[in-house]
């Protein structure tokens, strides 16, 4: 077979988040993800962390939702890092400019990953 593994070596988690965004406002998200501090490179620097895919849907109504794909080492990895998400102080400046962003809660699962395949 000539089929590779997409998820890097022990890479063992998955997790998707699904946020629905406010009017207008993807690349605003976009821009925090990549660029704030508590954006993607606080979850990055955090344990078992891996990669991360951000993709946004345009529905035919015009409201947007992000997507982000995420693979770690192991699921109590996720799990960890989502707790401190959860922390209403460290999170403070985070939530006040992402908050704007969204239009509702996110959606968040994580799961093991079973096996990848590509063309790459």
């Amino acid at each position: 077979s000539n089929a590779r593994a997409m998820a890097p070596p022990n890479c063992n988690a998955m997790a998707l988040v699904i946020i629905p965004l406010a009017p207008g406002k993807a690349d605003d998200a976009i821009a925090l993800f990549k660029d704030h501090e508590m954006g993607l490179k606080y979850t990055l620097s955090q344990k078992g962390a891996v990669d991360f895919d951000v993709g946004v849907q345009t529905a035919e109504d015009g409201s947007q939702t992000m997507y982000i794909f995420e693979h770690w080492h192991e699921e109590a990895d996720y799990a960890a890092y989502v707790a401190t998400r959860g922390d209403k102080e460290l999170m403070k400046e985070w939530d006040a400019a992402f908050g704007p962003c969204v239009a509702g809660p996110p959606t968040i699962k994580w799961f093991p990953r079973k096996f990848s395949v590509s063309n790459g």
